[in-house]
């Protein structure tokens, strides 16, 4: 089949995505995740019907096939590549199931420790007892699911960020002098996926997958552990044999970075947290993955970015000349800088760079010389030149290796290798230790990569036939490109059996890389550096060249050669390895001369060759920049075997590192900043050029410092579904460029008749007529193509709000005093069945996103849970240990019921805490006597003084009035206790006067207690014994003055704090 139009448009879309830390913004995050997986599902045979406009959108626009091969995450993002690499991988349904998950495993309340007297915390929240286990059981139940006839993608590689609680110790090693000591705390997890070489196995007994499983869970786990939060993870690291424990740790060797680098007295374990502490923007992540993620076929490469809050910079601020605060601004302004020195502008300008490289080195490809004669003339005088020039950069890619092993192999296909590093013995030692032994391998580079004085083909190293592979790929690409016909079938063909060609040779230099590192270390295992530098190198070249399975035959298949890579990495990292293999004749030894080449890497480059001879025979006609090797495959000259090693001699110096280098990448944002029919239908009211006003008036999961959507199960629902909305909107611009919209619609020009070919080549119903008819008369001005990716991303939400709508609406429909908390049963409730019930839908949608905290808090379950968290961080933020940190415990653990329950109640619950003030201001004046006391009345007074404020700032929103009622309601109960001063109370008798008391704390610890409980059974009694409590002391006596007051006053509030946690709702069961 052939096309004749220039070049000729990809089918295929591939996707990469990076995830933002966020908290509970990491909801919005998976709502736009769940669209990504509903566009790769259209792109299937027999698109699910939620694919909704996406299949006809593909299929309209020239795509055949979308996959997702790149997943990077970080603190909660990462939560979401593991639950999308699920997804890919094993057909986890990523809908209404995963919604669900985020509704239940994103509650506060269940998330949250019980109290405990006498214990410090380790984290407000518990990350293995709650959040890992209710997430592994949730992927469980979610995989029983999955279709039996899925089809996971070819290759993906998933990467988390973490960081280290305590720094390990590495070193940076200049080029003169001894290397220096440092702290290392970042940390990361990676997954890989192609073939048999997987971190996702899928066996007939299930042990391996429920195993990979637990990794991967954890892993989310470990990435979202937000420091205080949750408590630190611990990971299972170590060399050797891992010790029995109850439970057990996950074990992470071979998929953490820190495999062989545990922390001290952790039994092999390593404690990690947040990666989002050192790297919440993982872009460059993502770039350096695609790296290592090739497409077998021509594919338009996006990055997808997902930020659900772009960044917003404060505004200029004049300069000033007051020096009275200058000291303490400049200190502010440092920190704020630190505090936002990590910016995407950074990570942008790292893609630009791997681009601009990527594309130099393309570039070089097409210029060899016109014929054969000259390309073998030309490398025949620049032969040395390039062995000194393709010896050092394998010599600086060894020292790296030798330096950072896991930041080499991280991109590879097998598993990360353990630690320690082959250096640290060396370094450890006296004397320059590294520094020396990387300048000998630099003063001997020149022999490493080829034999002296030989062309390569293929040389000692894995790196030449990688860049060989590299050229035949520039090759097809130039040919591709040009004008003229394109046999579209043939290239795809060449393309996927180049792709398996270059699965098998990265491989090869993985498991080389193995190797390397095994032999340095045991060469430098006494701490001295080797006379010859080189010697582990050969060593493991031989060793690489004797466990190479037998090279497949010629013309031998995809299968086959993948085939073979697995069996490779299993020679490699199965097991204990056989020893060195001698020298060979010539080799290191009694004889001089050069160390020969391992026979596979010959055969390996004659396969090389044979498929270049094809290649070069079949594209006709000869594509410039590449004729010699034309003239190679049609027999003018010599073979193509050596055409290629002359090529290599101009070419590889060019290209250091092949298996490196990015591929053209677009980068897209998706961002809840963004405007769409949605913005435009639901928000009417917002200004649609105001990306600040746009996120606040979207997202509930911002506030808080983005911790807010815990609180209630309707903010997650709203933030999910602005994450498909938004999704969508940026997936749709995407798919639907203008170049491919003028594919399939250039010859029509009537906005009518437009609108119409869209409706019959899509497929579409009434609903994009009606859409496509409104936008028409609404937005006259809008460009011809922004109009159609407007109006198909307003079909698409659409359908998104017909799903999501009625499960928000039955959740909202008790208003924000509802649905806070996550369903005990998943509900389904009716569709929208009529334009009305649609509207009242929306307009709860738009209620929902309007809801700031302060009026959230009124709701009963978010504001226990708010009570429950700040009552738990009390003693969380204590100090713990012996002697000294038991005192200090003891003295705020004293301090808890009187200076901190009733100031917490009041800032939450202001209502209920002002209703307990009063209560408590009464009792205390009949305890004393007096309206107005000191030691009794001055605690009364800050409460109710709290109570009023937080009151005035839920309930006034006006600013102009807020000002106002804040300071009289700041004022009142002092003035009160002022006007009071000497007042008596009533006199009454003994017996009335302890009654009084007694119904008065009563009543005043029911205010207290309702706030943290929905065990209503129990309140009465608990409440009763505070008053009982009051009524003792003031018991058959008169008034009794202020120290008995106060006692009163702190007797029931002791109580009150010691019986809360015994209310507090009991933990919900784990669904079934």
């Amino acid at each position: 089949m052939s096309d004749d139009r220039p070049g000729q448009r990809s089918t295929e879309l591939r996707l990469a995505l990076a995830m933002r830390g966020g908290v509970s913004l990491a909801v919005w995050m998976g709502g736009a995740c769940c669209e990504t997986a509903a566009l790769r599902a259209a792109a299937r045979q027999d698109p699910a019907p939620e694919s909704g406009l996406y299949a006809g959108l593909l299929e309209t626009c020239g795509y055949e096939d979308v996959d997702v091969d790149v997943l990077v995450g970080t603190s909660a993002g990462g939560l979401n590549g593991v639950l999308l690499a699920c997804h890919l991988v094993y057909g986890m349904p990523f809908g209404r199931g995963v919604r669900d998950v985020w509704l239940r495993l994103g509650d506060l309340e269940g998330l949250l420790r019980r109290s405990t007297p006498f214990h410090v915390p380790a984290s407000l929240m518990r990350g293995d007892e709650v959040f890992y286990k209710e997430l592994r059981g949730s992927i469980g139940r979610l995989l029983d699911e999955a279709p039996p006839d899925w089809e996971p993608p070819a290759s993906l590689r998933l990467i988390l960020t973490a960081t280290r609680l305590r720094p390990r110790r590495d070193r940076v090693r200049p080029t003169l002098g001894r290397p220096l000591l440092v702290g290392r705390s970042n940390a990361y997890f990676r997954f890989r996926h192609r073939g048999a070489l997987t971190d996702f196995p899928d066996d007939v007994t299930g042990a391996a997958r429920e195993a990979a499983l637990n990794r991967l869970a954890y892993a989310a786990r470990t990435s979202s552990s937000f420091p205080g939060a949750f408590e630190p993870a611990r990971v299972y690291v170590g060399n050797g044999a891992q010790p029995v424990e109850d439970p057990p740790r996950v074990d992470m060797r071979g998929v953490s970075s820190e495999t062989g680098h545990p922390d001290d007295n952790l039994n092999g374990c390593v404690e990690l947290v947040d990666g989002g502490l050192l790297d919440n923007i993982p872009v460059a992540w993502a770039v350096r993955a695609v790296a290592g993620s090739p497409v077998a076929r021509k594919t338009d490469r996006w990055l997808l970015f997902l930020q659900p809050v772009p960044p917003f910079p404060p505004p200029p601020e004049p300069g000033t000349s007051r020096r009275v605060t200058r000291l303490v601004r400049m200190a502010a302004k440092s920190l704020a800088v630190k505090a936002g020195s990590e910016s995407l502008r950074d990570d942008a300008l790292e893609l630009r760079a791997a681009e601009a490289a990527a594309q130099q080195k393309r570039a070089a490809s097409g210029v060899m010389p016109l014929t054969l004669v000259e390309l073998y003339d030309t490398a025949m005088a620049r032969q040395g030149a390039y062995a000194r020039s393709v010896g050092r950069a394998e010599a600086l890619r060894l020292v790296r290796l030798l330096e950072d092993p896991a930041d080499v192999t991280g991109p590879d296909a097998l598993p990360l290798p353990a630690g320690p590093g082959p250096l640290e013995a060396l370094d450890e030692s006296a004397g320059e230790g590294s520094t020396a032994l990387f300048a000998r391998l630099r003063r001997a580079s020149e022999g490493l990569a080829v034999v002296p004085g030989a062309l390569p083909g293929p040389g000692y190293s894995p790196l030449v036939p990688a860049r060989t592979v590299q050229l035949l790929m520039d090759w097809l690409r130039a040919y591709e490109s040009r004008t003229g016909p394109v046999d579209t079938e043939l290239v795809e063909a060449y393309r996927t059996r180049l792709f398996a060609c270059r699965a098998a040779v990265a491989a090869l230099s993985a498991a080389r890389d193995r190797l390397l590192l095994g032999r340095y270390r045991a060469a430098l295992s006494l701490g001295l550096v080797p006379t010859d530098a080189t010697a582990p190198f050969h060593e493991a070249t031989r060793l690489l060249g004797a466990l190479m399975p037998p090279v497949p035959p010629p013309g031998a298949g995809p299968a086959r050669w993948e085939t073979w890579a697995a069996n490779l990495a299993t020679a490699v990292t199965g097991g204990s390895l056989p020893d060195v293999p001698p020298p060979g004749p010539g080799g290191p030894g009694p004889g001089p001369g050069p160390e020969p080449v391992p026979e596979g890497f010959g055969l390996l480059w004659e396969r090389l060759a044979e498929l270049g001879a094809e290649i070069g025979l079949n594209l006709i006609p000869d594509v410039d920049g590449y004729e010699a090797l034309h003239q190679a495959a049609g027999g003018t000259g010599p073979p193509m075997a050596e055409a290629l090693a002359y090529a290599e001699v101009l070419l590889g110096p060019l290209r250091p590192d092949p298996l490196a280098e990015v591929a053209d990448i677009d980068f897209h944002t998706v961002s809840a900043a963004d405007t769409s029919w949605a913005t435009r239908r639901v928000l009417p009211q917002v200004a649609q050029n105001s990306p600040k006003d746009m996120v606040r008036a979207k997202l509930s999961g911002n506030q808080l410092n983005n911790f807010a959507a815990f609180l209630s199960a309707r903010w997650r629902m709203s933030d999910w579904t602005w994450g498909r909305l938004d999704g969508a909107s940026s997936l749709v611009s995407v798919v639907a460029t203008d170049e491919r919209l003028h594919d399939a619609f250039s010859d029509t020009a009537d906005l009518t008749e437009l609108g119409e070919e869209i409706a019959g080549e899509m497929a579409l119903g009434p609903v994009f007529t009606e859409l496509w008819a409104q936008d028409v008369t609404q937005r006259p001005g809008v460009a011809r193509w922004d109009r159609v990716r407007d109006v198909l991303t307003a079909v698409r939400q659409h359908e998104i709000l017909r799903e999501e709508l009625p499960f928000l609406a039955e959740l909202h429909r008790k208003g924000f005093r509802g649905g806070n908390r996550p369903p005990d049963a998943p509900l389904n409730p009716p569709g929208l069945a009529t334009p009305a019930e649609f509207d009242a839908a929306l307009d709860s949608f738009a209620q929902v996103g309007a809801e700031e905290v302060g009026v959230l808090l009124r709701a009963r379950d978010p504001r226990r849970a708010a009570l429950r968290t700040g009552l738990l961080a009390w003693p969380a933020l204590q100090p713990s240990g012996k002697a000294g940190a038991r005192l200090v415990q003891g003295v705020l653990g004293v301090l808890k019921p009187l200076v901190y329950l009733p100031v917490l109640a009041g800032a939450v619950a202001p209502l209920p805490a002002l209703c307990a003030a009063v209560l408590m201001w009464t009792g205390i004046a009949f305890v004393t006597g007096y309206w107005s006391s000191l030691l009794g009345h001055v605690p009364v007074c800050v409460y109710a003084m709290v109570a009023l404020v937080a009151l005035v700032r839920q309930r006034i929103r006006p600013a102009g009035l807020r000002g106002p009622a804040l300071l009289i309601a700041a004022a009142g109960p002092p003035v009160a206790l002022w006007q009071l001063r000497g007042l008596h109370a009533p006199d009454v008798g003994d017996g009335a006067r302890t009654l009084i008391v007694g119904a008065a704390f009563a009543l005043a610890a029911a205010a207290l207690l309702y706030v943290g409980t929905d065990r209503w059974r129990l309140l009465p009694g608990a409440a009763a014994i505070g008053g009982a409590i009051a009524a003792l002391i003031q018991f058959g006596r008169p008034a009794l003055g202020g120290w008995w007051g106060a006692l009163a006053l702190y007797a029931v509030l002791f109580w009150v704090t010691f019986v809360l946690p015994w209310l507090y709702p009991r933990p919900r069961p784990a669904p079934d």
